[in-house]
C-alpha cells in the first residue's frame, strides 16, 4: 500500500471518528433531555397520585389521632391497604414532631419526614411535595398530608401528624451514564469494522487500479508498436524506391514505374493516419458521427456498387438483398465505412467461385446489415480480439492484403458511436457472417 492510499484511509478513518464522536455526544444530550423532561411530566403525575394517596390516609387516621390513639397494627394497614395496590410507592405515618410511628414494609430504610415538612408542615396545613435523598444516596420523592384537629384554615387547627406517600425515582444521571459505558464501545466497534472494511476497499480498488493500468500499458504499448510498424513498412518502401530511383540513370518508364509505387505507399500511408485520426477522436469522447435523415438502402446499394467490378475480378459472387427503401436517420459516410471494411474484408478473405452477400433489412426498432461470406472463416482464438486495433488473424498475410488490422476496429466504434451492436459468427472453412444493429432514432452518440 502506498502513501496516498495510507494518507487517504487516515483522513477517512479520522473524519469518520470525529462523525461518530460529534453523533455519540448528540445522541447522549438527546437522551439525558428526554429523560430531564420525561422526569418532569411524570413528577408532576406522581404528586397527584402521591397527594390522593398520603391525604387519604391521612383523612382516614384523622379520628382515631384527634382521641389521641393510632390504629392498632398500623404498619399491616399501611401494606395491605395501601402500598400493596403499588408496590413502587411506600407509606409512613409520622408524629407532629417528625417522629415515625409506622410504615408500609417497603420504605425504603432510614427515610424520615420530608426536610419541607419539617420546616413549615406544622405551620402550613397544606399537602407538601419534596425530593430529597434517601440514606443509599437514591432520588426520593415526597408528599406529605398533614393529620390536623379542627379546619385547615382555622388559626387555632393544630397538626397531631403526618401522613407520607413516596417513591424512589429513576436515577437519570445513572442511566445516561450506562447508557454512555454502552455507546463507547459500540461506536468504536463501528469505527473499528469501518477501518478495516475501508482498508478492504481501498486495497481492492488499489491492486484493480493497477491491473487495469498495467493492462491500459501493455495496449499502449502494442498499440505504439505496431502503429510504428504500419507507419516505418510504406516508409522503407518508399525509401527504397527512390534509392534504387537514384542509383543510376534510369529511362522515363523506370521513373514512372518507381512513381507509381511510391503513390500507392504514400495513398496507403494517408488511409492509416485517417484511420488512426478516426480512432483517436473516438477514444477522446468526441462526437464521431452526425446522424441526418438518409436511405440505409440507397447506403447498402452504393456499396454494393463500388465493390462489383473488384469481386468480379476475383470470381466471385457479390449479392445484395434489401427493400425497396429503409427512411432513418443515421451518418451515411460512417455507415458506408463501415459496411465497405466489412465486404473489403469478406472479399479479401474469400477465394474464388465463393460468395459473399450484403443483405439489410427493418427488424423491430433496429436497421440491421448482415455481411455473409464464404470463405476461409475465423479461428475461435482469434474472435473475442477480432475487433482489438491491429489485430490480425494472419499476420503474415497482411502485407500482400494492404490491411493494417484497423478496419474492424473502426467498424466497432462506428457502429457504437450511433449506439448500434456489432457481432461476428463464424466457422473455420465455412465462412462468417457479420452484424451490425443500428437503431431507428440515432441521436449522435459519441
Amino acid at each position: 500500500m502506498n502513501r496516498d492510499e495510507r494518507r487517504l484511509i487516515l483522513n477517512s478513518s479520522l473524519l469518520v471518528l470525529a462523525l461518530l464522536a460529534l453523533a455519540g455526544v448528540l445522541l447522549r444530550n438527546y437522551v439525558a433531555r428526554t429523560l430531564v423532561a420525561d422526569a418532569s411530566v411524570q413528577t408532576a403525575f406522581l404528586d397527584l397520585a402521591l397527594r390522593d394517596r398520603s391525604r387519604y390516609l391521612a383523612e382516614t387516621l384523622q379520628p382515631d389521632r384527634q382521641q389521641g390513639r393510632w390504629p392498632e397494627n398500623l404498619a399491616d394497614i399501611l401494606t395491605r391497604n395501601h402500598a400493596d395496590y403499588n408496590r413502587d410507592i411506600f407509606i409512613q405515618v409520622f408524629e407532629a414532631d417528625g417522629r415515625l410511628v409506622a410504615a408500609s414494609v417497603n420504605t425504603p430504610s432510614g427515610t424520615t419526614l420530608s426536610p419541607k415538612a419539617q420546616r413549615v408542615g406544622r405551620k402550613e396545613l397544606h399537602w407538601l411535595s419534596d425530593e430529597t435523598n434517601g440514606a443509599d444516596g437514591r432520588t426520593l420523592r415526597l408528599v406529605t398530608y398533614p393529620i390536623y384537629l379542627g379546619a385547615p384554615d382555622d388559626p387555632k387547627a393544630q397538626a397531631l401528624g403526618f401522613a407520607q406517600a413516596g417513591l424512589t425515582l429513576p436515577d437519570a444521571a445513572r442511566a445516561v451514564s450506562l447508557f454512555t459505558r454502552t455507546m463507547i464501545p459500540a461506536l468504536a466497534g463501528f469505527g473499528i469494522l469501518f477501518v478495516i472494511a475501508l482498508r478492504a476497499a481501498v486495497g481492492a480498488a488499489s491492486h484493480r487500479l493497477r491491473r487495469e493500468a498495467a493492462s491500459l500499458n501493455a495496449s499502449q504499448q502494442r498499440f505504439i508498436g505496431d502503429a510504428a510498424h504500419e507507419l516505418g513498412t510504406p516508409l522503407a518502401i518508399l525509401r527504397g524506391e527512390m534509392d534504387i530511383a537514384l542509383r543510376r540513370d534510369r529511362s522515363a518508364e523506370d521513373y514512372r514505374a518507381a512513381l507509381v509505387s511510391c503513390r500507392e505507399e504514400i495513398e496507403r500511408l494517408s488511409g492509416l493516419s485517417e484511420n488512426l485520426l478516426t480512432l483517436a477522436t473516438a477514444d477522446a469522447g468526441q462526437q464521431l458521427v452526425q446522424p441526418a435523415p438518409c436511405d440505409a438502402v440507397e447506403i447498402a446499394r452504393a456499396v454494393h456498387q463500388r465493390f462489383t467490378r473488384f469481386a468480379a475480378g476475383k470470381d466471385i459472387a457479390f449479392t445484395l438483398a434489401a427493400p425497396e427503401s429503409l427512411p432513418w436517420s443515421a451518418d451515411a459516410v460512417a455507415v458506408g465505412q463501415v459496411l465497405g471494411n466489412l465486404v473489403s474484408n469478406a472479399l479479401r478473405h474469400t477465394p474464388p467461385g465463393e460468395t459473399v452477400a450484403l443483405t439489410v433489412a427493418r427488424e423491430s426498432h433496429d436497421i440491421v446489415f448482415h455481411v455473409t461470406d464464404t470463405g476461409e472463416g475465423i479461428p475461435p482464438a482469434h474472435l473475442p480480439r477480432i475487433f482489438e486495433r491491429f489485430h490480425r488473424v494472419d499476420k503474415a498475410r497482411s502485407r500482400a492484403g494492404a490491411g493494417a488490422g484497423l478496419g474492424l476496429a473502426i467498424v466497432k466504434s462506428f457502429v457504437e458511436a450511433h449506439g448500434g451492436t456489432v457481432a461476428v459468427k463464424s466457422d473455420v472453412g465455412k465462412g462468417s457472417t457479420f452484424t451490425c444493429r443500428f437503431p431507428v432514432n440515432v441521436s449522435g452518440a459519441s
